[in-house]
């Protein structure tokens, strides 16, 4: 008896001990209609935070104890429950579900699901914006959100890039969006987030969506959702690249022997009948002449490298994440190059069923080197590198014998006639490798949020948060060059500027239903934002040794400012839904903003938009192809404020001597008029749209139609010269219409081992001066000649140019054409006689385009087979016109400076030999390279390759403990379909024009170039 009780005892605790061991659970995850795999499915240990996702097969692995519970769940299915069993492989087959498959958005202090949403709203994920190697999100949003183009001023490191949601609706004031991050606006856009910190963005298009935001939102709304933790395991993410950059194609330039005759040609020519003959290149001044390239001289091959690791995880209480993330980015000019570091940190946590809170935080130390990226200096920060590049003759070297930099080519040849012959510009390496120019910048974004929920289904939120950034902008502007020639005095000039926003808002939310048929949700809150900064800074010259403030001997300048601005708001919104079937909503804000005097502080915007899920109708019932069909429309009014600080005030400066008594004294000047008259600029949209599904999801196609008119703009009020050389004020003039169609098509298709995914969508814009005082011209291009000019009936900053008709072929043509000017030949350029007056003047001049794209366009392309993955992203824009005032010099015989190889080529040369470049000659350039002519007016429209990625996730990689693994090969900016000869066919405003904004767009001055690039990647989650 006793034998048989132990044997008993024994037995049962080999069971009991085999029941303590934990079961090693298997199985792939698929649809259960399609019984295709579902990648990235959550599979979690009910009560734990074990956890793990499918790989991109539905496989799956995890650990658990004996008598779990294992959870899948996954957006747009139904959560399924299954009781953990040894008997492994599991197949599971999870179901969609209508309720969750509705993608939610975020949209103005809350979320809706898309399929309530009545306005004009994208969404674009995360994990598209990842691919592009780029600091910048608003360069990796890039052709993803029909109507929305995203254009760089330059292609530096670290250089700003210009978002434009449907057009450009303010002729002086600032067009750039309004960016929310977590809640909390930011004055430094999408610059300091790295694409890899963001898990979605929304852009809010039209008044119906962004009319709660006011009078911040004329110019759309771009709302940023970083990532967080999510419940289940704790996992670590690493994600890194690491590739090389060098440039595309660069302009083809004469050779040193093209050049000599060229130079030989055009002297010969111009010498008959001149008093004072130019030598020639040839005899004893012909020497052992290089043939530099010196376009490609300042090029190099840059490396580039990011990583990020984070740490995230949590209950389902509480979530955390932590992430550390470097980029470095070499230029592919000379040194130049941009780093940033960064640390973020997420927080949210259900403290208790009623109260919910989190803080988010990012910090973020940038450093970037620079060169001038474009124009000629004349905005004081000195000449483009590449400009002086194109201008540098071949003929002279880049450094001597002795690796010295050569400056002047009569110094390297003894002689001052070489300057004559190949020109006295800077050597452009020299001018590179002798810019010390940086800018640190430090910034800290805070926000925290509370969500407390009430009885009734009430609840109220409330958001805090800081965006605070402190800038060091500090040049060195060293002399060298022959005889010291090049800053002759040397000078530093450090700039120290801080700015920080502070905003709070709350909101009461409720939602209710008065039947099953008849629902409601509204809420309403208010804002307080304050803005303020300060910049402490100066300027000496004649440093030697140590390179700081104070150490300088002469040009002393030392200055300071402060300044703050504050806004604050009420606002509300209400939506109603009939059966989920017809929805309206009603936004309404007043927001009341110290820019402007009292009596015009407050300003009310406002939106009422309605839809209808035609789908959900009985009679579209038999249609079972039909998924979703909306039809949307809406009407709203927005506003504008940015406008100068204390632009309703007269502003005096000092510095200026007056004379009393025989003796000067410093005293003050009114150097900038006020308005205190100065209201709100105010913007009316019409939006409708539609959006249709075929196929549960396969096909889908949305629609959007929109007509905006802006009035009462903030412009610079345009004065006669008789009110003197103060700065003119800020005034209420003019409209603006901005018009068109936006339109996205994508078609999916999912497979049992892949599937394939295309999507494409445009942008078409009409944009156009409705009303407008006085025409406003801008764009120099020369002492005292604008390129641009904005006049009723046109775009803004539509180019205003002499009209190139062709090249004269013998003298009967010019006497029996128009008088173009004093010693015209054949060979020269022929200008179009638009006012039939007889003679070429500034009457002739005509609009001839503008540089606002009227299309804007991306197509991606992506595919998965088994663990293989493929996408191909594609961006364009057209219509858009680029005036290359670089070309004015380097094909108008500016100098002794070099020639483009097209000129070479094409140059007129006889009677027939050329309709398109005119003959060599200095003598003919001031007809012939006359500022502001169609000659150097070109089509800007392109195609790009932005990206193209190949990549191999790593199977059965559970078995090492590493929950997925994915390398992946990309190549950016690979190719560029375009009939632009400059470097670049995508730009924005030089930084000879920033000031004027989108009304000098498009003028080419010899800028820094996009960088192609090829990487190779990672992603390990741990």
């Amino acid at each position: 008896m006793k034998k048989i009780l132990l044997l008993s005892l024994f037995t049962g605790w080999i069971f009991a001990a085999q029941a303590q061991q934990p079961l090693r659970i298997t199985g792939i995850v698929a649809d259960e209609a399609t019984g295709e795999a579902i990648a990235g499915v959550s599979v979690a240990e009910a009560g734990t935070t074990n956890g793990a996702l499918t790989g991109v097969d539905g496989s799956f692995a995890l650990t658990v104890r004996q008598g779990a519970t294992l959870t899948f769940s996954y957006m747009g299915y139904q959560t399924l429950r299954v009781a953990a069993s040894d008997a492994s492989p599991l197949a599971i087959r999870l179901s969609t579900d209508s309720k969750a498959i509705d993608e939610v958005v975020v949209v103005g202090y809350s979320v809706q699901k898309k399929r309530d949403i009545t306005g004009a709203v994208s969404k674009v994920d995360g994990k598209d914006l990842h691919k592009i190697p780029t600091p910048s999100a608003q360069l990796a949003l890039q052709g993803r959100i029909a109507g929305v183009h995203v254009s760089n001023q330059t292609g530096a490191p670290g250089a700003p890039a210009a978002i434009r949601i449907r057009g450009v609706g303010s002729i002086s004031s600032s067009n750039e969006p309004l960016y929310i991050v977590d809640g909390i606006p930011v004055e430094s856009g999408l610059s300091n987030i790295a694409p890899s910190e963001i898990e979605s963005i929304s852009v809010l298009k039209d008044a119906s969506s962004a009319a709660i935001y006011g009078s911040r939102a004329n110019n759309g709304v771009v709302l940023i959702t970083t990532t967080g933790g999510k419940a289940g395991e704790h996992r670590v993410t690493y994600n890194a690249q690491a590739g090389v950059q060098r440039h595309g194609r660069l302009t083809p330039m004469t050779t040193t022997g093209q050049y000599i005759e060229l130079y030989n040609e055009a002297a010969a020519a111009d010498n008959v009948g001149a008093p004072i003959a130019r030598a020639l290149i040839e005899g004893s001044y012909l020497k052992d002449f290089p043939n530099v390239n010196h376009v490609e001289e300042i090029f190099q091959v840059a490396p580039l490298q990011s990583h990020e690791v984070s740490v995230s995880g949590g209950s389902e209480k509480t979530q955390y994440l932590l992430a550390l993330s470097y980029f470095n980015q070499a230029g592919i000019i000379k040194h130049t190059g941009y780093d940033r570091l960064g640390v973020r940190t997420n927080v949210s946590s259900k403290v208790k069923d009623w109260l919910q809170a989190g803080l988010n935080m990012s910090v973020g130390s940038a450093s970037q080197q620079r060169v001038s990226s474009s124009g000629d200096g004349y905005a004081g920060e000195g000449g483009s590198v590449v400009r002086y590049a194109f201008f540098r003759n071949p003929a002279i070297p880049v450094r001597d014998d002795k690796n010295a930099l050569v400056d002047k080519p009569s110094e390297y040849y003894g002689s001052a006639v070489y300057d004559s012959f190949f020109g006295d510009g800077y050597n452009p390496v020299g001018l590179a490798e002798n810019t010390d120019m940086t800018e640190n910048l430090k910034s800290l974004l805070v926000s925290g949020n509370v969500l407390v929920k009430l009885p009734f289904n009430f609840s109220i939120k409330g958001v805090a948060g800081v965006d605070y950034s402190k800038t060091l902008f500090r040049t060195f502007n060293q002399t060298w060059g022959t005889g010291n020639r090049i800053n002759a005095v040397n000078s530093l000039d450090v700039s120290n500027a801080e700015n920080m926003t502070v905003t709070a808002n709350a909101t009461l939310n409720h939602s209710f239903r008065l039947t099953d048929e008849h629902s409601f949700s509204w809420f309403a809150g208010t804002e307080a934002i304050r803005e303020s900064g300060q910049t402490l800074g100066g300027s000496e010259g004649t440093l030697t040794g140590l390179l700081y403030l104070g150490k300088g001997q002469t040009q002393k300048r030392p200055y300071q400012s402060e300044w703050d601005a504050s806004l604050l708001s009420f606002f509300g919104s209400l939506s109603y839904s009939y059966s989920q079937k017809y929805y309206v909503t009603l936004l309404l804000r007043e927001d009341g903003s110290s820019r402007f005097a009292a009596g015009n502080r407050w300003g009310t915007f406002y939106s009422v938009s309605g839809g209808w899920n035609v789908e959900s109708e009985a009679f579209m019932q038999p249609l079972t192809a039909v998924s979703k069909l909306k039809l949307r429309a809406g009407y709203g009014a927005i506003g504008n404020q940015n406008i100068g600080l204390y632009a309703n005030l007269g502003r005096y400066s000092d510095q200026r001597y007056y004379t009393f008594g025989g003796a000067a004294y410093n005293g003050y000047i009114l150097s900038k008029l006020g308005n205190s008259e100065l209201k709100w600029e105010t913007s009316r949209q019409v939006n409708a749209g539609v959006d249709l599904e075929l196929w549960k999801g396969s096909l889908g196609v949305t629609i959007d139609y929109f007509y905006k008119i802006t009035d009462n703009m903030l412009v610079e009020a345009s004065y006669p010269p008789s009110v003197g050389s103060v700065e003119l004020p800020w005034v209420n003039n003019g409209s603006v219409l901005n018009a068109g169609v936006d339109a996205e098509v994508f078609y999916r298709k999912n497979y049992a081992r892949g599937g394939f995914n295309v999507s494409l969508n445009g942008g078409f814009l009409h944009n156009e001066v409705i009303s407008l005082d006085a025409p406003i011209e801008s764009g120099r291009i020369d002492a005292g000649v604008y390129a641009t000019r904005t006049e009723v009936g046109r775009p803004i900053g539509s180019f205003y140019l002499y009209e190139m008709e062709g090249i004269f072929q013998n003298e009967m043509e010019v006497l029996t054409s128009a008088y173009q000017g004093r010693g015209i030949k054949p060979g020269d350029v022929k200008y179009k006689d638009n006012n039939k007056d007889g003679a070429i003047d500034a009457q002739d001049r005509a609009f001839a385009g503008s540089a606002i794209p009227t299309l804007t366009a991306g197509l991606n392309l992506s595919g998965a087979y088994r663990q293989w993955d493929v996408s191909l992203f594609f961006q364009g824009a057209f219509g858009q016109k680029i005036y290359a005032q670089v070309n004015q010099d380097i094909e108008g015989f500016y100098r002794g400076f070099n020639v483009t190889r097209r000129f070479y080529d094409e140059r007129w040369q006889g009677e027939g030999t050329s309709s398109t470049q005119p003959r060599a000659s200095w003598s003919g350039k001031q007809n012939n390279a006359r500022a502001g002519t169609t000659r150097f007016l070109e089509d800007g429209s392109y195609v790009r390759l932005k990206n193209i990625q190949v990549g191999y996730t790593v199977p059965n990689t559970q078995k090492v403990h590493i929950e997925a693994f994915r390398i992946y090969a990309a190549a950016t900016n690979l190719w560029t379909l375009t009939g632009y000869s400059g470097l670049d066919p995508e730009m924005t405003v030089s930084t000879n024009s920033l000031s004027e904004g989108d009304r000098a767009n498009g003028i080419d001055w010899g800028t820094y170039p996009v960088a192609m690039c090829f990487t190779l990647g990672l992603n390990v989650t741990f």
